[in-house]
């Protein structure tokens, strides 16, 4: 399948520009994306692609990264939110496995590993994303 990679920025999800030319992707690049960042189920990608209730995209990630600080705890929250929001991918096989680290007063630093393929971010309470890469 072949698509155009979207990012949270913070502003509901970018397209992802090389130079002048949007960024094609051939593989599960958006998953931690729509996965994480779709809110309450209330959104575009739902209302657009989706008509299925049982298998729309509603996540628990951003609100538990609003609602909990960057703590020992919090932590543990955060990152079983994400990995709660990912599991509809093991149903196949595919192996997903996150990591969530407090390396800063004010950043958190996820790798996410589905199938090998790391995704990375780092996340500021106070600003959103600071870094995506793939």
């Amino acid at each position: 399948m072949t698509d155009l990679l979207l990012i949270e920025t913070g502003s509901g999800g970018d397209l992802v520009l090389a130079g002048s030319d949007l960024v094609g992707i051939s593989g599960l690049e958006n998953q931690p994306y729509l996965a994480q960042f779709s809110g309450d189920g209330n959104n575009w990608i739902n209302a657009l692609l989706i008509s299925d209730p049982v298998i729309q995209f509603s996540s628990t990630t951003e609100q538990a990264l609003k609602d909990n600080p960057l703590s020992s705890a919090g932590r543990v929250n955060i990152q079983n939110a994400m990995l709660a929001d990912l599991q509809y991918l093991t149903a196949d096989g595919t192996t997903v496995s996150v990591t969530a680290t407090i390396t800063k007063p004010n950043r958190l630093d996820v790798a996410i590993n589905i199938n090998g393929k790391l995704f990375y971010y780092q996340w500021n309470p106070y600003i959103g994303f600071l870094k995506y890469s793939i």
